[in-house]
């Protein structure tokens, strides 16, 4: 069972169940890269006989398991007939780093620009 999870799990958080698959043009093919992250854990429990008097005699057990997965675009293999090469995706953290300094820049411009 906890096989079969996994299995599911793997597939589900694979490249092409998050971005799709490569696509064939009669040119080239493209196929989309990213970076996967993920993680599974596992839960077993146990039981015996309670102490307390005024608890009846007990044994318990259980177990479980699950696991998480997070997805991000790395870029794209541009495959051609005379060449391969891989084109990165620009990262969101540095296109806002880049439109705060941006940002930063030009409130600087006008203020210079104002006196």
């Amino acid at each position: 069972m906890l096989n079969r999870f996994l299995d599911q799990f793997v597939h589900a958080a694979g490249t092409r169940a998050v971005f799709g698959e490569p696509v064939v043009l009669p040119y080239a093919t493209v196929v989309p890269v990213a970076k996967v992250i993920w993680g599974v854990g596992a839960g077993f429990g146990g039981g015996g006989r309670t102490q307390a008097p005024d608890k009846a005699d007990a044994t318990g057990s259980g177990g479980g398991y699950g696991g998480g997965a997070r997805a991000y675009p790395v870029g794209v293999l541009d495959i051609r007939p005379k060449r391969t090469r891989f084109i990165t995706t620009p990262s969101a953290t540095r296109q806002v780093l880049l439109g705060v300094v941006l940002g930063v820049a030009l409130t600087q411009l006008l203020k210079l620009s104002s006196k």
